[in-house]
Formats: structure tokens, C-alpha cells, sequence
């Protein structure tokens, strides 16, 4: 009959490697897990991007622009400055930040850009509330309009994205870790109003159909004979031309004598 103590010979040693195995994966679980946080932050920096760029260009930029834009600025680390025309180029993609590597830095984390997608939706505000308002806007714009001759608010205002990234599956980690497929997601939402303009001309058209003045505008071409006729005797008045509307200029009583006057200050500029 075997003795208890004979029994027992090697079960230290099979106790020590299933611990070990287990402590190994749980720091390596540990160090990946940072590593996807810190993927995730940009993530989240990308998502409040994408909805920032869809508020400034509602139409003029493609979702595919805002995503090069995203992977270049947030996902490449090349170290150039940021420029308006930012794009992924030459071998900024592969000089990625050590966090995103493998432990055994067989490959980045974000492995490509394609790995990275970018969608931007636009839409109308939540509530309501805010859809009572709009259609209240739109019905006060559109018959002011048709006398002022100005432009309609921007509809909506809600302006959404939804950025994804695919990390890659590191062949050196044990099963079932080396297959993931892993996916993070992140979303931003930013209301915006309806005033937003995309300069001074814009910003004139959609002040119109609020302004009473600008429908004497139409009315202008009638008083050049007038102006001729008064202007010799009061100068100022070969600058009135009623219901103008000038987004640049500043009245000079308006200015500190002591500051320089910029040139749109002394009567030039823009009127719409």
C-alpha cells in the first residue's frame, strides 16, 4: 500500500506550473489591456473629431475626407505639424507609438489604416421641442426670404459619428487570446444652431431675412440719381445704400482711438 506522503510526490510542481501559466497570462492580460485603453482614448478623441469636422463642413467634405483626415491627425505618428491637406503618407503609418506594438513587437496594434473607419450622419435635433422649433424657423425664413431675398437656415443641427478600429490579432499570444478579433467602437454627438456660417457672405444671407432694413435693398438702383445729386453736397451720403449688410465692417465710434485700425476699418470691406 502506497503512503500518503509518496501520494503527493510532484503535485508542487504541477500546482507551480498551472499558477505560473495563469499569473503569465493575467500580466500580459493586464499590459494588453492598457494598451487598448489607450487605443480607445484616441478612439474616442476620432469620434469627437469627425463630429466637429461634420458641423464645420455640413456638405462640402465626404465622410472618406473626415476619415483621412482622423486616421492622419489622431492614428499616424509621423511628428509633422498638422496641416489643413493632412493625409496618410510615406511611412508615418509604421512609426506608430511603442504602446500600440505586440509584447514581442511583432506588429502594431492598428496595423493599417484601413483598420480604422470613420461615418458621420447628420440629422435633426432630438425632442419635440426642437422639432416644433425647426419647423417654426424654416416657416418664418422661408417667408421672410421670399421679401429679403436671403437664405434659409440650416434644418437639423445634430450631427453624429461613429469611429471603429479593428485591432489585430497577435499570433504569439496564447489561445484563445491570439484570435480575438477584437473591435472598439466609439460615438460623438454635437448640437449645433442654425447660424452657423461659412463667411462673411453667408453670414450676411442668413442675417437678412431678420434684418427689416435689408428690403430696401431692392430699392437701391433707384437712388443712384438721388445720390449724384446730394453726394456733392454731403459726401457721406454716396455710402448710403439702405438694407446693406456689412459682416466685417466696425463703426468707428465703436474703436478705441488708440488701436491701429485694421483696413476693413477704414471703409472697406465686404456688403452683402
Amino acid at each position: 500500500m502506497r503512503s500518503p506522503r509518496h501520494a503527493e510526490r510532484g503535485q508542487a510542481l504541477a500546482e507551480f506550473c498551472v499558477i505560473s501559466g495563469a499569473m503569465v497570462s493575467l500580466l500580459l492580460g493586464i499590459w494588453y489591456i492598457g494598451k487598448y485603453h489607450d487605443i480607445q482614448a484616441s478612439a474616442i478623441q476620432a469620434a469627437r473629431y469627425a463630429a466637429w469636422e461634420r458641423t464645420a463642413h455640413p456638405t462640402s467634405f465626404a465622410d472618406s475626407q473626415i476619415q483621412n483626415q482622423a486616421r492622419a491627425r489622431v492614428f499616424q505618428w509621423d511628428g509633422k505639424p498638422l496641416a489643413a491637406t493632412d493625409g496618410i503618407s510615406g511611412n508615418g503609418w509604421s512609426t506608430q507609438t511603442a504602446m500600440w506594438r505586440a509584447h514581442d513587437d511583432s506588429k502594431s496594434l492598428v496595423d493599417k489604416p484601413g483598420d480604422v473607419t470613420v461615418t458621420t450622419q447628420a440629422g435633426a435635433l432630438p425632442g419635440s421641442a426642437a422639432n416644433a422649433m425647426s419647423v417654426a424657423i424654416a416657416s418664418i425664413t422661408k417667408l421672410l426670404g421670399a421679401v429679403s431675398g436671403g437664405e434659409a437656415l440650416n434644418q437639423g443641427g445634430y450631427y453624429t459619428s461613429h469611429v471603429s478600429v479593428q485591432i489585430a490579432n497577435i499570433a504569439s499570444l496564447p489561445d484563445p487570446l491570439n484570435n480575438l478579433g477584437l473591435i472598439l467602437h466609439e460615438s460623438s454627438s454635437l448640437a449645433t444652431d442654425s447660424w452657423d456660417a461659412s463667411g462673411p457672405k453667408q453670414a450676411a444671407l442668413r442675417t437678412r431675412d431678420f434684418t427689416l432694413t435689408s428690403v430696401f435693398d431692392r430699392v437701391t438702383p433707384l437712388l443712384l440719381p438721388l445720390k449724384l445729386v446730394v453726394s456733392p453736397i454731403e459726401p457721406a451720403f454716396a455710402k448710403f445704400d439702405p438694407g446693406q449688410i456689412c459682416p466685417d465692417i466696425v463703426p468707428a465710434d465703436r474703436l478705441d482711438p488708440g488701436v491701429s485700425k485694421l483696413p476693413v476699418y477704414q471703409g472697406g470691406g465686404s456688403c452683402y
